[in-house]
């Protein structure tokens, strides 16, 4: 059996979101956007302290059942005012000061007491590509840390961020996190 232990202490579990619309105890929707690439609705909510991304498909399929499904993935607040710089900082060519030709991957960077990371996607959106962000301070439930670690992620397509407006959307909330408005 492959074992992939975490890299850094792993956080305590946030309170589980189950259904966006039924937020436990210490949460609060902050903004909401639907995916202009896929079906997919994106929740941000201030989870007691902290913020969990959730991805939810929310349809009826083909055959007539329903299909529901709320994911959410964990990072510290100050993953709002950092993702748009960071993501700047991904994007520079390395005669600007970025990262090495070919690089995928930015080093893990520390963001509110969390170790988190850029990714480049290249498989989403009909292979137009996209960005990952993974939190390698906070494991997957059913996933055990000690043998096989699976960071919360995020994964969005270019379109999404830039057309689709996802951008936009975190700027303002990163504004209003740095603000004390969160």
């Amino acid at each position: 059996m492959w074992i992939r232990k975490a890299p850094y202490e792993v956080k305590s579990p946030l309170p589980e979101i189950i259904r966006h619309d039924q937020l436990p105890t210490g949460c609060e929707q902050l903004a909401y956007l639907q995916d202009n690439t896929c079906s997919t609705h994106w929740y941000f909510v201030k989870n007691n302290g902290y913020l969990s991304i959730l991805d939810v498909a929310d349809r009826q399929r083909d055959d007539g059942s329903y299909y529901y499904r709320c994911g959410h993935d964990d990072f510290p607040l100050e993953f709002l005012a950092w993702f748009p710089a960071a993501l700047i900082e991904f994007q520079k060519p390395p005669a600007e000061g970025g990262l090495r030709a070919g690089a995928m991957t930015t080093p893990d960077i520390e963001v509110g007491g969390e170790m988190l990371c850029i990714q480049r996607a290249l498989g989403v959106d009909q292979d137009r590509g996209g960005y990952i962000v993974e939190n390698n301070s906070r494991c997957v439930k059913g996933y055990n840390p000690d043998s096989f670690f699976k960071p919360h992620n995020v994964c969005w397509a270019s379109r999404f961020l830039y057309e689709g407006s996802l951008l936009k959307l975190i700027i303002d909330l990163g504004e209003k996190y740095k603000n004390g408005q969160l």
